[in-house]
């Protein structure tokens, strides 16, 4: 188990699973990063002594972090330590690959099957599904739209405020708002989700934060792990994440819908079809290949 967690910072994991932790996690992550030494240094007894919570409430957040218990966790910890006390180089790209490498292990980690399989019935019932993207979510918030179309939905992007006002008083029961707002923590938008709830339309919120501003007003959040105490913060695109996390939930279509997997098939030209299927002749099957 350490070797494969040796790869990432362990700070940084412990960061993108903060959506997880309880009053008490937080209570030992500020411990860790205030006194890290004593940390490495102490039984879970005087840990919990020290923190002000139990030595079970240890063991535990070891174990929701990824390991077997508290010594495999100090283990690591330690030769993290060891690491960066000697001259490590964090400007090559190996560091920007571990930390997308974590990321990733941390939305998939993050994200509750049944939560995917939710979102996939909410946009099935909807008649018309709106992909909210402002400012630099706009480009990602197309792209999603444009996938999803592929499946036979009613899918558009929504990139500006002076196009969502219009949907205040427009929207309705059978309508669908899936909100990309990281932060959630925007006034002006959650006044306007706020009015589409009025409305009874349905509301999916993609964030960092499962309680912000924004969330009183939806129906479902998928969180997207962040990225702050990452090596590479500045340079990860957080439109990976939330690409995947669309990925996740069109495998789920794929999967669970035969009737969406037909349009599929029909629509995309890069939809694997089987010989049986799949009527054209060789050189049209051959130049969907070049």
């Amino acid at each position: 188990m350490a070797d494969h967690y040796e790869l990432f910072t362990l700070m940084a994991r412990i960061e993108g699973m903060s959506n997880q932790f309880t009053k008490t996690d937080w209570k030992i992550v500020q411990y860790i990063k205030k006194n890290t030494e004593n940390f490495i240094e102490m039984s879970a007894q005087e840990l919990a002594k020290e923190i002000g919570t139990s030595d079970a409430s240890v063991i535990r957040f070891a174990q929701k972090v990824g390991y077997s218990g508290l010594n495999e966790l100090k283990y690591t910890m330690q030769k993290e330590m060891d690491k960066n006390s000697s001259s490590i180089n964090h400007s090559d790209y190996s560091t920007l690959l571990n930390d997308n490498k974590m990321l990733l292990d941390s939305l998939f980690h993050l994200t509750n099957p049944s939560d995917i399989n939710h979102a996939r019935k909410l946009m099935l019932r909807s008649r018309r599904i709106f992909i909210i993207g402002l400012n630099f979510n706009q480009n990602v918030a197309e792209i999603i739209a444009h996938k999803f179309m592929i499946l036979g939905l009613t899918v558009q992007a929504l990139t500006n405020y002076d196009t969502l006002k219009l949907y205040q008083s427009l929207s309705k029961e059978s309508d669908l708002f899936i909100t990309i707002s990281l932060s959630g923590n925007h006034k002006q938008l959650s006044t306007i989700l706020s009015d589409f709830k009025k409305n009874d339309s349905s509301v999916l919120l993609i964030s960092n934060y499962e309680k912000s501003l924004c969330s009183p007003y939806v129906d479902l959040t998928l969180l997207i792990p962040k990225t702050d105490f990452l090596h590479s913060s500045n340079t990860i695109s957080r439109e990976i994440l939330i690409l995947v996390l669309f990925d996740m939930l069109f495998h789920n279509f794929l999967c669970e819908d035969m009737g969406v997997f037909q349009n599929f098939q029909k629509a995309a030209s890069y939809s694997k079809l089987s010989d049986q299927d799949d009527t054209r002749d060789k050189l049209d099957r051959l130049m969907d290949l070049l």
